[in-house]
Formats: C-alpha cells, structure tokens, sequence
C-alpha cells in the first residue's frame, strides 16, 4: 500500500509534544535531571549542587572574564535569546505571521511556521537558522526583511541560502564595530603572505576579514569619508615584505595628490598624481603586462608563478571617477588601457584596483569587468545594487544607512563569494605613523 498523503488531520497535541521534546532533549534532561536528584539524593544536596554551579559561574564571569566570555558567554546568551526572546514559541509564530511568512497545508488547512533550528549569539548578533515550509523559499524572507528588521526591532536583518530547505537569518542587534581596528602587524617575511588571503580587517561576527590581492580585480566604492584610504593601506601593509623584495609592485594614480604621496619613496617612480602623468603611468603599465605576455607566450606557459621575474603589478587608482569621467581630456585613453588590464590581466597577475566616490556606469565605465567589490558608506539606496549587484540591497546590504561619521569609517558590505549573501565588515584603521612604518620597512629590507 502507497502512503498517499491525503489525510485533513493534523497529527494530535500529545504526539505534537513528544515530537517537540525529542528536538529539544535539554528540556527534558534537565528537569529530568532535577528530579532524579531531588529523588535521589534529597533537596538539600540538590540545592547544594545547584548553588555551587551558580556561585562557580559567577565567580567565573568575576574572575576570569576572557575566558568567560570566549566559552560561557556565547552559550548563555543564545538560550536566553533562543527561549526567552523572539525565537521561540508564539512570538516566533505571531513574529512570523505577522511578516507573511506563514502558510496553510493545502489539504489538512493547518497552520505552516518555519521552524528555529539553532540559535548562535554574540554581543551584537544572532545568527538564526530557520528550516523554510513547503513551497517556501529564500526569496520570501529576502523580501520580508525590512519587516523582520521592523517588528523585532533591530537595526538590520540578513539572509543567506543554508543546506537545502534551510536558511540563516544574520539579525544586527547594535553595532558589532564599537572601536577602531588597529592596522595588524606587518609580516616579517615574503613567505608569511598568501596574496589569496591578506587580512584586512574584521568580520560583523569577529573572525578576520581577509581578501585576495591576485587572481581577480577590485573595486571599492564609498563616499567622501567612508574610508576608502584604509582599505587599500590594509592590503600595502600585509604585503609589505613581497613589496620590499620586489614580488609585488604598486603602481600609484593620485589625483588628489596628498593622499598617496607618502608612499613615493617606495614607488620607485610608479606615481602619478595629475591625469596627463596617470594616463602616461597606466599606458606603461599596459606595455609591461604585454611584454609579461609576450614571455610567457615564448615559454609556452598559461600562467606565471609570482617570482622576481614575473612580479605582481598592481595598479592602484583613487577617484577613478575624476580620471574617467569628469576630466574628459584623458578620460578615453584611460579608460581603454584600464579595460586591457581588467581584460586581460588575471594570467600575468597584473592587478586592477581601484576607488570611486560614485559607482554609477557613466563614471565607471568598466564597472562590469571587475568581479571583487567592496562597497562601503554611500550616499544613495541605488549605490549597493551598482557595486555588489543586483538584489544586494534588499538581502542586507543596507551601505546608504551607515552613519556619516568618523567612528564609522572603514565599515562596510561584501558579498561573500559562495552564499552571495552580503557581510558586514570593518577595514583596519592606519595612521600616519602606520604608513611611515610601512615606508621605513620596504626601504630598509631593499637597501639590506
């Protein structure tokens, strides 16, 4: 006999409940516990066990708070969140009914709620695991979270596609980025750098946040302020010691003329500030990416293998707006010999990078060409969708609502590269006196 499925019933309250606790076993070990002790071992001693877990935990979280809050913290305030919050329950129920996220069993009429697999708490954050209904998918919640983020009255709600059948809720609850990120120590050594995985800074949920330098193109969009000087100072500094050993060469576009001309003592002449000097500096960056093609043709090799003699060049360009689309003398000749480079450019390790204010197509003409973006603070709802793609903005990446301050400088939103999902992150802060260490260490390391 074929189990078909045609039944209107609901499975009844008492298996409902046994179902339950068989998700949830610490609901019954614990009082389970409980009585055991108390019929066991009698209250006094039962009172005794408990008063002792209570007071080593206090004393715990007073003595030894790193540790604390490393281990017990984490635990203790996703169930306290999980149980006695938003996530459980009716409120869960009335929370996801209220955002029509609810659905009725076609046949049996009875009420369908996505079901809280697993909550993970930090001080700032919850991250929600939520297994969908049937006929549900990860577009219904993408387009009901500025509702989530309303009705639990939390300053953003995220989501990110799970196993299948599942998704993660990312829900802000305050601001994860409380203080400056110092600039991270520089490597001593060229063998200490993954150009895959430099660190730049930190994640919304407090790993580190780490990017490629080789094996695509960036860019990075943010509004006057937002910090986009910090970003490309975190990549200068974790790549220091391949820089002072000639395995990695920037090459330096600085329209504004001040905010990179510390660095010219370690260019080797690879700096240019007005657009007549860029647009020479960029053509000869193209005839050396062509000249790397031309041995690499004659050696009948498909890729180069970072070395002295096939360094990384990395071209660095800031406000490339103003040297694409407002100052219109040079605007063709760079922007065809930047199209060449993002083109052509990942085999030879020839790095495109660059950093606009505004990130529409009009002044980024070869927005599209480069796949590694970062969009910090700015200035529109439109700007999120320009730079992490389409639909950025309605999933999370909420950039146009950073505050426009200082103590916000170097925070924003990145797609990760497997979900899609975008992530809030911070670039580490560097300081005059950070930039003159990075100097002082490349051009110590080549005159040794």
């Amino acid at each position: 006999m074929t189990f078909t499925g045609t039944s209107r019933r609901s499975p009844g309250f008492e298996f409902r409940m046994v179902r339950w606790l068989g998700r949830h076993p610490g609901s019954l070990c614990v009082p389970g516990a409980l009585t055991g002790s108390l019929v066991g071992l009698g209250a006094e001693w039962t009172g005794g066990i408990v008063g002792g877990a209570v007071l080593g935990t206090a004393a715990w979280y007073r003595a030894h708070p790193d540790t604390f809050d490393a281990w017990a913290a984490p635990v203790l305030r996703s169930w306290r969140r999980r149980w006695l919050g938003a996530y459980a329950g009716r409120r869960w129920q009335a929370l996801m009914g209220s955002c029509e996220l609810t659905r009725r069993h076609h046949r049996s009429g009875a009420l369908l709620v996505p079901r809280v697999v697993r909550v993970r708490s930090s001080l700032s954050l919850d991250t929600v695991r939520v297994r969908l209904v049937q006929g549900q998918a990860l577009r219904a919640f993408t387009a009901a979270l500025p509702e989530l983020a309303a009705t639990l009255r939390v300053e953003r709600v995220a989501v990110e596609q799970a196993r299948p059948g599942e998704v993660v809720l990312i829900v802000q609850r305050g601001e994860p980025f409380d203080r400056v990120i110092p600039a991270p120590a520089m490597p001593e050594t060229s063998d200490a750098v993954d150009l895959r995985s430099l660190c730049l800074g930190e994640t919304e949920l407090g790993g580190e946040w780490r990017e490629p330098l080789i094996g695509t193109h960036h860019l990075t969009a943010g509004a006057t302020g937002s910090g986009k000087n910090s970003v490309v100072m975190a990549k200068l500094r974790a790549v220091a010691p391949m820089i002072r050993d000639g395995l990695v060469r920037p090459w330096v576009c600085d329209p504004k003329r001040f905010e990179f001309v510390a660095l010219k003592p370690m260019l080797d002449g690879r700096y240019a500030d007005s657009p007549e000097d860029c647009a020479d500096l960029i053509a000869r960056f193209v005839d050396n990416m062509e000249r790397k093609q031309k041995r690499l043709q004659r050696k009948k090799k498909r890729a180069a293998k970072v070395s002295a003699e096939h360094p990384v060049d990395w071209l660095i360009l800031d406000e490339v707006g103003f040297l694409m689309a407002y100052r219109t003398d040079y605007a063709h000749e760079i922007t065809n010999a930047c199209a060449i480079v993002s083109s052509l450019g990942r085999a030879t390790n020839d790095v495109l990078d660059v950093y606009v204010q505004e990130p529409a197509k009009d002044v980024v003409p070869i927005r599209d060409l480069i796949p590694h973006r970062l969009c910090l603070r700015v200035t529109s709802d439109r700007h999120p969708d320009m730079v992490l793609g389409d639909g950025a903005r309605k999933r999370g990446a909420i950039a146009d609502q950073i505050p426009a301050d200082e103590s916000s400088a170097g925070i924003g939103y990145r797609v990760d590269a497997r979900s899609r999902t975008p992530r809030r992150v911070r670039a580490a802060y560097t300081t005059d006196h950070d930039v003159a260490e990075l100097v002082a260490f490349v051009k110590t390391g080549a005159a040794a």
